[in-house]
């Protein structure tokens, strides 16, 4: 049952697939571009639209303005009178985003009017147009530069090209070199920035909201206030006016992440508000953010395994921070990082622990089954061996072979163990819902307990006095709840007492109360039980276990509910039902002298003798199911666990049924399991009833005095198994001694080596404390900083140990770290 390599050193397995990721991230970034974009748009989503630019107003040709004004393109009289009077509002920047081309000979008559407009205005951008753009290092050229008409007939006009770079994003070189000349970008010349040194050599845009978020005039509804001379103009003053077509029969659109079709024209509006606030995007660090997030993948790899963090835990607190901190950066830094150097890792190491707990689960069923398959086959050689012995024995005739007899009984033992292994695998079949009753918390099927059920009900409603016996865990106090509840005092109270909890003195003061300065510790007056029970019923547990002296006092309240408190001559007089209950035989104490007759038959008016639970077996199954179902509900008892607890004498009865089904429940959840099986019951309760895998071992260990070649020649005696899957269940076993035994080494290798001779001893011994000094220096190797960081640290230690040990694997943890 070996872990394969790449269990045995996860921290630097983990470390190789995140340096694995970042190089394929840094080999392939182009092909992940898309990716870390779609990862960009949902933090787009998340962070939602920023408001743009207030002082950027657009002014758009709509398709209705070009129903009522014309065709495209429109006469350039329309320009030349908007250009006119954004100039009358003291507009501050006017940008035409229309090429204005020289090649409409229909238009050229209107270009002088809108020249002139243009040159009075003095504060007007116009569109020029690069031909085909090539980058060389960190300069754009062009095999050409189209200038509009206006600039073609004065050169003093101002012109910035239109031009961008459509790839995954849209990006706007700030400056094409075309022929020697130097063409700025329409929104870089519109913001005639006095240090163009300083500007970034492409501007990535970013789309900060829709389109329709900027302060925006349709061409004919800006018209209308002029018309209007609406006072809403005056707001104009020292504004930046985008012109562009909005029509998108007459112009392209673009997609952005607020907007499925935006007009072209508004990515410079938008280009122009970066370049203002600089929230365009930049790049410059995608390169470093990969190497940077991948580093500190491999860094919280190690962070967990040196201070033993939990690795889901770390790993969903590590990629929220990251991917948190990675929104924060893009969202008000505007970099653009390798999103995927994140998340690739964060997959490539979820899919790595994932195929680790397969792999580990893998090995611990084998071992599992490795188990299975011995005690089987053990199961078949006995059956064998058991046959053969019963065929001598009848051919031989010696019927009264006590060697023979002695074998077949002992064969017979061992085969019935077997077989309970085999059916620990079954899941057994739960009794049936109708069959099972709940009477005011006692659970049951048995005709026997509904004869006491039955009883209890005859007599609650009568108001007399009621002895209950039987042994300690039988449910006394149930019983007497269920008087209680049916009788006609259930509206008052009922007041549990146990009497043999109590010293005499306390007892007196508990049940009648007493008054202040009565004794040194009494401060004030105190209510008895008695008091408190007045018009109810009081429940005296233990009743036997009562002096003489207090004996005489309760008789007296029993028969006028006459009591005096503690330290007081007042008379006081209560209206009470007393329920008492004994696991004692009273009648044996009243002949000893032990306990008062007169105070037996007081009590002994109606008696209820309740069953152990060894003579009810029949309730064993439907009790163990309810608290099973209160401790961890939709789970099961396998044929074998059912099997042992019917034919377990249960000496604590129902209480210590209740224990056992408790522990068992932890156990089997902290296996992962549904299903309650052997393993999960206490020792004590199986060593009768199962032969463990772990007993085998013990045994052939014993048998060869835990010589040094043992643990091999055990594996092939058990049929050639693992040689750790020895060495474990005995480690296992090692642990699991210790632990019942409180650390006594010395008294713990008696037990296991099953002798006294001391060199045997001192074998177990030494072996012992090799298993505890491998956990203990493993334990020194790093800071004391508690179990849960230790047992992180030293899950090595528990993957090859089988499951059923690996509590006790706990507890010497705990116990080293003392």
């Amino acid at each position: 049952m070996k872990l394969p390599l790449q269990l045995k050193n996860k921290a630097l397995i983990k470390s190789l697939i995140v340096l694995l990721s970042c190089i394929v991230l840094l080999s392939l970034s182009s092909a992940f571009t898309s990716l870390n974009l779609s990862v960009e748009k949902i933090f787009t989503k998340v962070s939602g639209e920023s408001k743009p630019d207030s002082n950027i107003v657009v002014i758009h040709i709509s398709a209705s303005d070009l129903e009522n004004i014309g065709p495209w393109p429109i006469k350039r009289s329309y320009y030349a009178l908007l250009i006119n009077k954004l100039t009358s509002y003291k507009v501050k920047s006017i940008g035409l985003e229309i090429f204005l081309s020289a090649k409409f000979m229909s238009q050229t008559v209107y270009d002088n009017l809108l020249t002139k407009e243009i040159v009075k205005s003095g504060r007007v951008t116009l569109s020029s147009v690069a031909g085909n753009i090539i980058q060389v290092k960190d300069s754009f050229i062009s095999d050409s530069l189209s200038y509009p008409s206006p600039r073609l007939l004065d050169d003093s006009i101002h012109t910035g090209h239109i031009n961008y770079l459509q790839g995954p994003t849209f990006k706007i070189p700030m400056k094409i070199k075309s022929n020697g000349i130097n063409e700025y970008a329409f929104s870089c010349r519109i913001l005639e920035s006095k240090d163009k040194f300083n500007l970034p050599n492409t501007v990535d845009v970013n789309f900060v909201s829709s389109w329709k978020s900027f302060k925006k005039y349709s061409l004919l509804d800006f018209y209308d206030l002029i018309q209007n001379q609406n006072d809403e103009l005056n707001q104009l003053q020292d504004k930046t006016i985008i012109i562009g077509v909005s029509d998108l029969q007459a112009a392209p659109s673009l997609e952005t992440n607020f907007d499925d079709e935006a007009p072209a024209f508004t990515l410079h509006a938008f280009a122009l508000d970066n370049l203002i606030h600089k929230r365009y995007f930049r790049n410059d660090f995608k390169l470093i953010s990969t190497i940077l997030f991948s580093f500190l993948f491999i860094l919280l790899v190690w962070f967990q395994k040196r201070f033993g963090l939990n690795k889901y835990l770390l790993f969903i607190v590590s990629f929220a921070t990251l991917i948190s901190t990675a929104f924060v950066v893009h969202t008000y830094l505007f970099l653009r990082l390798d999103y995927l150097a994140i998340i690739l890792p964060s997959i490539f190491l979820f899919v790595y622990e994932a195929f680790s707990e397969l792999t580990e689960q893998k090995s611990e069923l084998e071992g599992v089954l490795d188990e299975a398959r011995i005690l089987r086959s053990l199961l078949s050689t006995k059956e064998n061996e058991l046959s053969t012995l019963k065929t001598n024995l009848d051919i031989s005739g010696k019927t009264n072979s006590s060697d023979f007899t002695k074998k077949i009984k002992l064969l017979e033992e061992e085969i019935s163990k077997l077989k309970e292994n085999a059916e620990d695998e079954e899941e057994a079949e739960a009794p049936s819902s109708l069959e099972i009753k709940n009477f005011y918390g006692i659970i049951y099927r048995s005709r026997i307990i509904q004869n006491v059920v039955d009883l209890i009900q005859n007599i609650a409603p009568e108001d007399v006095t009621v002895l209950v016996t039987g042994e300690s865990g039988t449910g006394k106090e149930l019983v007497a709840k269920a008087i209680h509840s049916l009788s006609k005092r259930n509206k008052n109270n009922f007041v549990a007492v146990n009497c043999g909890a109590l010293s005499e003195s306390l007892l007196e003061s508990e049940l009648f109360g007493h008054v202040k300065g009565s004794f040194t510790s009494a401060s004030a007056d105190k209510i008895g039980r008695f008091e408190t029970a007045d018009n109810g019923t009081i429940f005296l547990d233990e009743i036997g276990e009562t002096s003489e002296n207090f004996q005489v006092k309760l008789l007296r309240v029993i028969q006028s509910g006459e009591f005096e408190k503690v330290g007081s001559s007042k008379t006081s007089k209560v209206n009470i039902r007393v329920i008492a209950a004994t696991n004692k035989k009273l009648e044996i104490a009243v002949k000893e002298k032990k306990f008062r007759e007169d105070l037996f038959y007081r009590l002994n008016v109606i008696r209820i003798d309740l069953p152990p639970l060894r003579e009810r077996k029949d309730d064993i199954g439907p009790i163990a199911l309810y608290f099973l179902n209160s401790e961890a509900p939709n789970s099961k008892f396998s044929k074998a666990v059912l099997d042992v607890l019917n034919n377990y004498k249960w000496s604590g009865n129902i209480r210590e049924l209740e224990s056992v089904i408790k522990r068992a429940a932890i156990f089997a959840k902290s296996s992962g399991r549904k299903m309650i099986q052997l393993n999960d019951l206490p020792n004590e309760i199986v060593k009768e009833f199962k032969l463990n895998f772990e007993d085998l071992v013990l045994d052939s260990l014993r048998q060869k005095w835990f010589s040094h070649s043992s643990i091999t020649e055990t594996a092939k005696e058990l049929g050639d198994v693992s040689r750790t899957l020895v060495s474990e269940n005995f480690r296992g076993l090692v642990f699991k001694m210790l632990t019942e035994h409180n650390f006594d080494e010395q008294n713990t290798a008696k037990l296991i080596s099953n002798s006294d001779d001391e060199e045997i001893n001192d074998r177990v011994k030494s072996k012992m404390q090799t298993f505890l000094k491998n956990i203990q220096d493993s334990i020194k190797e790093f800071p004391q900083n508690g179990f849960a960081f230790a047992k992180e640290n030293l899950s090595s230690k528990y993957k090859n140990l089988p499951q059923k040990f690996h509590p006790y694997l706990d507890e010497v943890i705990k116990h080293l770290l003392k």
